[in-house]
């Protein structure tokens, strides 16, 4: 029968080296487009807003992506279909080397002549994947009072990814989150100025967190090595524990993976809002998404042996808007502010399905509700072409770790559209993304190891939409 210990229950003891010249401690515990892990590319024609004023803006049907009572001012059949590419770059620079005093008294303590990682072994160039986001939208008026929409996109997502090799390994490793949100609502009218609307979210959800042993290969061996010494082994046998142990305190083990879990989920939420559509050119929405708790469940494997079912719980965010849209003459002026709820995120923990007390692995995040501002223009080039800009500040959602890298963004868009006849247009939007050089340290409460990085992150999105009412 396998054994079903934890991750966090045995990697690491509290051993000394011999002659009490060195004393370590092993504590018992175990992306880049927006704040924490949100995504805000639901729509081409906002994306070159910045997404200003999305929630109020009816040109197409993308609008229920943030305001299902949007839905009650069509009065004609709406689609609209696109997707977005995000390449995100986000760099780590290495600003310590935390082996470093650990390997110095080995050395001194065994008279070896082993060296540990240098700053640059934990530099990354870019540890956050390319990801293509598509979005589908249609509302469908029943009568002149009421509307249905369906939309189908996606709130939230991460993809970071360091080498297997990485030195920060149980820092780094993968972290893979997936979101994609079916949202089925229905819009009212109230009166000719009012839109009343209420939605369902159905979000399925997929995880994966991979880490690896990184620094704490080389720390656990020369642990190993120390409470052999501690218990009066001889010279001999210390000797052969460090032949045997050689790749490890060489830094050939860090790729050796620590654990790996896997899971899936359906979660289940409801949005709501309100419209007033004032007239063709003045609009001003305001929406409401609930939080949705998603119980992630699937395979836990660790590299002492353990297999077993584990279990992770996630809390995706409330988030409140407010849009507006006013145009006078060729001009078009909006603006958003956007709050999310992220204090609700409080980190990752996983356990074993079939006992919670067992802790499989731990990773506290410190977030703190935040807030977007927007403002975009556009600019209408007689019946054909609309012009558009847009600038967002997006502020951190929490403490920038090296496995979800927050930080300060700034936004700057630029998009076209095409009306192509009465009922065909297409969106085109670009986006520069630029986030706040962060500075940080971070603590393996595997290893008790202390990191100190720089981190600079920015992306470049593309994105594409076409839209038809009839």
């Amino acid at each position: 029968m396998k054994k079903t210990y934890s991750f966090k229950q045995e990697v690491f003891q509290k051993h000394k080296i011999a002659n009490a010249v060195f004393v370590a401690t092993m504590m018992a515990s175990t992306q880049a487009s927006a704040a924490g892990f949100q995504v805000n590319v639901q729509s081409a024609s906002a994306l070159g807003n910045a997404n200003a004023g999305f929630a109020a803006n009816t040109e197409n049907a993308a609008v229920i992506a943030t305001n299902p009572a949007a839905a009650a001012s069509f009065d004609k059949f709406a689609f609209s279909f696109g997707g977005a590419y995000v390449e995100p770059t986000v760099e780590t620079t290495g600003e310590n080397t935390p082996l470093a005093p650990y390997y110095s008294n080995f050395n001194a303590g065994f008279g070896t002549n082993y060296s540990g990682p240098s700053k640059s072994d934990y530099d990354v160039d870019n540890s956050v994947n390319a990801s293509t986001l598509p979005s589908v939208y249609v509302v469908m008026p029943l009568g002149n009072k009421v509307a249905m929409g369906l939309a189908g996109y996606t709130n939230y997502g991460t993809n970071t990814e360091f080498p297997d090799e990485y030195a920060a390994g149980l820092l780094g490793g993968s972290t893979q989150l997936t979101t994609f949100n079916l949202n089925p609502s229905l819009a009212f009218k109230v009166g000719s100025k009012i839109r009343l609307g209420v939605g369902a979210q159905i979000v399925y959800g997929s995880a994966e967190l991979e880490r690896n042993l990184g620094d704490g290969a080389a720390l656990g061996a020369m642990n190993g090595i120390a409470e052999l010494a501690q218990a009066g082994a001889s010279a001999a046998q210390i000797g052969g524990a460090i032949a045997a142990n050689n790749a490890a305190l060489s830094g050939q083990g860090g790729g050796t993976q620590a654990f790996i879990m896997e899971g899936d989920d359906i979660g289940f939420g409801w949005n709501a809002g309100v419209l007033f559509d004032l007239n063709d050119n003045h609009k001003i929405g305001v929406s409401y998404r609930s939080e949705v708790e998603l119980t992630f469940e699937g395979d836990y494997s660790n590299y002492q042996g353990a297999e077993l079912t584990g279990q992770l719980d996630l809390s995706l965010p409330a988030m409140a808007e407010l849009g507006g849209f006013h145009r006078v003459g060729n001009i078009a002026l909006q603006y958003g502010v956007v709050w999310t709820e992220w204090s609700s995120f409080d980190g990752l923990k996983g356990v074993a399905a079939e006992n919670n007390n067992l802790v499989l692995f731990e990773k506290g995040y410190n977030y703190e509700d935040n807030i977007r501002y927007s403002a975009g223009l556009s600019y209408y080039l007689g019946e054909k072409i609309i012009l558009r800009a847009g600038y967002a500040l997006d502020e951190a959602a929490g403490d920038t770790t090296i496995s979800i890298p927050d930080s300060e963004r700034q936004w700057y868009t630029a998009g076209l559209t095409f009306n192509i006849t009465d009922t065909l247009s297409f969106d085109l939007a670009a986006a520069y993304i630029v986030g706040e050089e962060t500075s940080f340290t971070e603590t393996d409460t595997n290893t008790g190891l202390i990191y100190a990085f720089t981190n600079k992150a920015e992306a470049v999105v593309g994105s594409a939409q076409m839209n038809l009412v009839f």
